[in-house]
């Protein structure tokens, strides 16, 4: 028949002991000691405010400047690819349906 709940879960709880007291070893704790941040092995630094937004305002003219650039030409060019081809419709139109008699 099948296992009761209470053998089920007793089994559970002694297998997590066991777990627990082989992540007791010398190993596991050296482990969990590197991965901790301390003063000593926290090497990041802060920037001052003003340096940073200063940074970010500067590559926004250069690179809005470049964009607004090349976004007129793109405008330009879409523009006059369909002057021509309204253009080139209408001559066909004439020449096809006779507008001179």
């Amino acid at each position: 028949m099948a296992e009761t709940r209470l053998e089920k879960y007793k089994k559970y709880r002694e297998s997590i002991k066991e777990v627990k007291e082989t992540s007791k070893d010398i190993v596991f704790e050296e482990a969990r000691r590197s991965r901790v941040v301390t003063d000593t092995t926290n090497t990041t630094s802060t920037l001052p405010i003003e340096e940073v937004l200063g940074k970010i305002e500067e590559e926004d003219e250069v690179t809005s400047v470049k964009f607004i650039t090349k976004k007129k030409i793109q405008i330009a060019i879409l523009v006059l690819i369909g002057v021509l081809l309204i253009a080139g419709i209408i001559v066909f139109a004439i020449f096809a349906f006779g507008g001179t008699n």
